[in-house]
């Protein structure tokens, strides 16, 4: 039997750590050059704590809400259909940055793409719980899995925001994984979006340039490399230890907007190699204990929704990771809970309560 049980203790503190950690390296990152544009150093850590309290309170009001009850119809399918409305909403806006992918809300912005990756893990483990539990085969989910989160990726792909699609889509392949999908559906899958990918990359000129960027950097250190090449030294700057809190010599003006995509860099030069394998521990504990979360579910859906909610985080921080490292080519993905944007912190937040609300619920583990 199930078993009403305290929060999970070890993940609340984490999820509270990364993102204060988050705000005192947005502030070390972004102070001098907003100091300088806006005359305000703490413009950005005003608008991330902001965004953190509205993360939290949402995250609570999930919290204390019965997992279950997300699992009716209109809820399911009115999350999805309304964040994919206002994602494309976003196509008629003007370019910001030549990309459309905003919504002005008076003093701050809506990306709508980040909401719709927990409307997208909602209906992912609708769907897998119920052709689980009634027709006894996961894979009969494969084929609305992959409907559906193939139009959220093609959406967000004209705004453009490759980088977000590519999450959508690993985060369908991770939990049909998980929900025991036979390997040749992935082999398929895989073969099948080479081309796509292709055609992707090579259709505009931006995508091009990065994906010649990531191979040869060197080949133009001032031009298409700058960022990947300014990143990697930052990160090798730091050594073991790091320059020491507000150290970073990269933030000053070379590397662009260290504040956001490419935090992690200024983790790297400022606390060292140490500090940042304990950042990536922090991660590792998302995952060890949204995955554990999972694992004691009482239903499929609760196990479902809480493997989605992890994986939501922890792909898009390892896509992240491997952005600042130049292991693959340059995308916009911030770093869950640390870097700088309201509407990616309060998902992630959402997610951190989806996954803290399924913990509460407990059977014995099976083996």
């Amino acid at each position: 039997m199930a078993r009403k049980l305290a929060s999970d203790k070890v993940l609340f503190i984490t999820l509270v750590v990364l993102s204060l950690f988050g705000c005192v390296m947005i502030y070390s990152a972004s102070a001098v050059s907003a100091g300088e544009t806006s005359g305000n150093p703490y413009r950005y850590l005003v608008k991330q704590i902001a965004a953190l309290v509205l993360g939290g309170v949402a995250a609570f009001t999930i919290y204390r809400t019965d997992y279950r009850r997300f699992a009716k119809p209109w809820i399911v399918y009115g999350a999805y259909a309304a964040t994919l409305a206002l994602a494309v909403f976003t196509l008629f806006r003007p370019p910001i940055n030549g990309a459309r992918r905003w919504i002005p809300l008076g003093v701050t912005m809506l990306q709508p793409a980040e909401l719709l990756k927990v409307a997208l893990v909602l209906l992912l483990a609708h769907q897998l719980a119920r052709k689980s539990e009634k027709a006894g085969d996961p894979e009969r989910a494969l084929l609305p899995a992959v409907v559906f989160s193939g139009i959220a990726a093609a959406v967000v792909v004209l705004q453009p925001d490759l980088g977000t699609a590519v999450c959508y889509v690993l985060l369908c392949a991770v939990l049909l994984f998980l929900a025991g999908a036979r390997l040749r559906w992935f082999l398929y899958g895989g073969l099948a979006m080479v081309p796509v990918l292709a055609v992707l990359l090579l259709s505009a000129d931006y995508r091009r340039a990065r994906l010649l960027a990531f191979l040869h950097p060197e080949a133009d250190p001032l031009g298409r490399g700058f960022q990947a090449m300014q990143s990697l030294i930052a990160v090798g700057a730091g050594g073991w230890f790091g320059n020491g809190l507000g150290g970073s010599r990269q933030k000053l003006f070379f590397l662009p907007f260290p504040h956001t995509d490419f935090i992690f860099a200024i983790v790297g030069e400022e606390l060292g190699f140490v500090g940042a394998v304990a950042l990536v521990a922090g991660f590792g504990i998302v995952a060890w204990r949204g995955l554990r979360a999972a694992r004691r579910a009482p239903d499929a859906f609760g196990a479902f929704l809480a493997a989605g909610a992890t994986a939501m985080i922890v792909v898009q921080a390892a896509i992240n990771l491997a952005v600042v490292l130049a292991l693959v080519p340059t995308k916009g993905i911030p770093l869950p809970f640390v870097s700088y944007g309201g509407s990616s912190l309060i998902a992630s937040w959402i997610a951190g309560g989806i996954i803290l609300n399924v913990s509460q619920h407990e059977v014995p583990e099976r083996g």
